[in-house]
C-alpha cells in the first residue's frame, strides 16, 4: 500500500471546470455511439476520457490549474449558465435535513426557510409579500 500512497501523492485530482466538461464530453459521445452505433464516437469518448485520466495523475499542477482558467475564460458564461440549476438541485439535497424550500405564491421565487421553527411569517425579499408557512 505504501507504493500506491506514494504513486497518488502530489497527483492534480481535482473536480475542476474542465475536468467535469470532459467527463460529460465522454459519457455524451459514448452514449451517442451507442444509440447510434457508431464506434468512431467510441473512440473519440476515449480520447477524451484519456485527457481526463491524464489530468488527474498530472503532478504539473499549475500547468492543470492554467488550462481550467483558460478553459473558464473562454467557456465560463456558457458553463456557469449551464451548470446553475445542477447547483440548485445540490443545495436542496445537502439542505433536506435542516431547511425547508417553497415558492413565493406571488412571483414564484423560491425561498429557503429553516426546518421545525413552527409557523412564520414570511417575507418575499423579491416582491415583499407577507405569507405565513409552518416549517
Amino acid at each position: 500500500m505504501e507504493w500506491l500512497r506514494k504513486f497518488l501523492d502530489g497527483r492534480y485530482f481535482r473536480s475542476d471546470e474542465l475536468s467535469i466538461a470532459l467527463l460529460s464530453v465522454t459519457v455524451i459521445l459514448g452514449i451517442s455511439g451507442l444509440i447510434a452505433g457508431i464506434p468512431m464516437l467510441y473512440y473519440l469518448a476515449d480520447v477524451f476520457f484519456l485527457v481526463y485520466i491524464f489530468r488527474n495523475y498530472s503532478r504539473n499542477i499549475e500547468r492543470r490549474v492554467a488550462e481550467n482558467a483558460k478553459f473558464m475564460e473562454i467557456f465560463g458564461p456558457f458553463f456557469r449558465k449551464v451548470a446553475e440549476p445542477f447547483k440548485n438541485v445540490f443545495n436542496r439535497v445537502r439542505d433536506r435535513k435542516t431547511h425547508v424550500y417553497l415558492k413565493c405564491p406571488s412571483c414564484k421565487q423560491t425561498l429557503r426557510l429553516p426546518k421545525g421553527k413552527g409557523k412564520l411569517k414570511v417575507t418575499c425579499p423579491k416582491c415583499k409579500t407577507d405569507f405565513y408557512k409552518t416549517t
